[in-house]
């Protein structure tokens, strides 16, 4: 995974996660988990060395990765530069979290070297996508379009 990073770029203030973007990544990596053969041996719940981002922290981090690649993915920035966006979405995650994109790499990699534990961490990581799912759709009221013209 190549993780960007822009130069002393300002950061965006949020990055938006429509419904249907959280619930599509949430189903795609249900899917991958549930197409995946169960882990043979191995430690389900290793601890990270020292350095390296905890199984709670690294969840964490990884579920606002998803939501920078979801949006990347498809394509919302509304900007000609698209790599300098994607490169502030990334530096907004690393300020939010107080992970830096180093600490970031070397996790996931870890992460990734003991798959037995993955399994479990994309399981989290598709329940925060849908939590921050609910929670966006209880901050935004449904309108019915045909209602949203109705005089009161």
């Amino acid at each position: 995974m190549e993780i960007m990073q822009a130069s002393a770029s300002p950061s965006i203030d949020k990055v938006c996660l429509s419904p249907s973007v959280a619930l599509w990544w949430g189903m795609l990596l249900f899917a991958a988990l549930s197409c995946s053969p169960s882990p043979v041996g191995g430690d389900a719940h290793p601890k990270p060395p020292e350095g390296l981002l905890s199984r709670d922290e690294f969840i964490l981090v990884l579920t606002e990765i998803q939501v920078v690649e979801a949006v990347a993915d498809k394509r919302l920035y509304r900007n000609d530069n698209e790599r300098q966006r994607l490169a502030e979405a990334y530096n907004d995650v690393w300020a939010r979290t107080g992970v830096s994109a180093a600490t970031f790499d070397s996790s996931y990699t870890w992460w990734w070297g003991h798959p037995e534990a993955m399994t479990g961490v994309l399981h989290d990581v598709v329940d925060a996508l849908k939590d921050l799912e609910v929670k966006s759709n209880q901050e935004k009221p449904f309108r019915s379009p045909n209602k949203a013209h109705e005089p009161h």
